[in-house]
């Protein structure tokens, strides 16, 4: 009984770092391996694309309520995919899927720049991935969840409360959820573009 309790405890706790290592490092290999087709001059972070990024005058507001229609949008279509019979399996490719587009930028990035590409892409997502970070985390544990709640009870393990608890954590933590993306957006917005325009004086 011990064991079984041990177990369930650590299957209650998804190691998200192996699925999105495993898509970083896949997307890291197909630029490299099709170098032509992401460094051409139509790819990502090429130098015209970053001279009219330091140009452009960026109305922050209507960048901010598209930044948070996209954020948010994202939110609903996992938290509703948490819903299906499918929920576990699509929240792992969510997991793998923003590895891969982790991998794809950071390779690009170092190929075309070399270490001021990681000073780019560092640049790229601070503020805001400061609250993302935790946001994708927290949404992934969330999903996890909720499907098992509603599909393999077997597998919500670490729902030790009564009915009325467990419901309460999960309205709880999705409304943190919009929070917290909320705040991301609004830093993704308002205080990234600053910082870009200040960063992208150095390419």
């Amino acid at each position: 009984m011990r064991i079984t309790k041990i177990r369930w405890k650590r299957a209650g706790r998804p190691n998200w770092a192996l699925p999105f290592f495993a898509g970083f490092m896949a997307g890291a290999a197909v630029v490299y391996l099709n170098a032509g087709a992401f460094l051409g001059g139509s790819g990502l972070f090429t130098q015209t694309s970053l001279e009219r990024l330091a140009d452009m005058e960026l109305n922050k507001g209507a960048f901010f309520l598209y930044v948070l229609e996209k954020r948010i949008g994202t939110l609903w279509l996992m938290a509703i995919l948490a819903t299906t019979f499918a929920g576990i399996v699509t929240t792992y490719l969510f997991i793998l899927w923003t590895g891969v587009c982790g991998g794809v930028v950071f390779m690009v990035s170092v190929m075309r720049y070399g270490m001021k590409g990681i000073l780019l892409l560092a640049g790229s997502m601070m503020p805001h991935f400061l609250c993302y970070i935790p946001a994708i985390l927290l949404l992934a544990n969330w999903c996890l969840r909720v499907c098992g709640k509603l599909y393999y009870p077997v597998r919500d393990y670490t729902a030790m409360g009564e009915e009325k608890s467990k419901n309460r954590w999960i309205l709880w933590n999705f409304m943190m959820l919009h929070g917290v993306v909320i705040i991301g957006a609004i830093l993704e917005s308002y205080v990234n573009p600053n910082l870009m325009t200040e960063l992208l004086k150095i390419f």
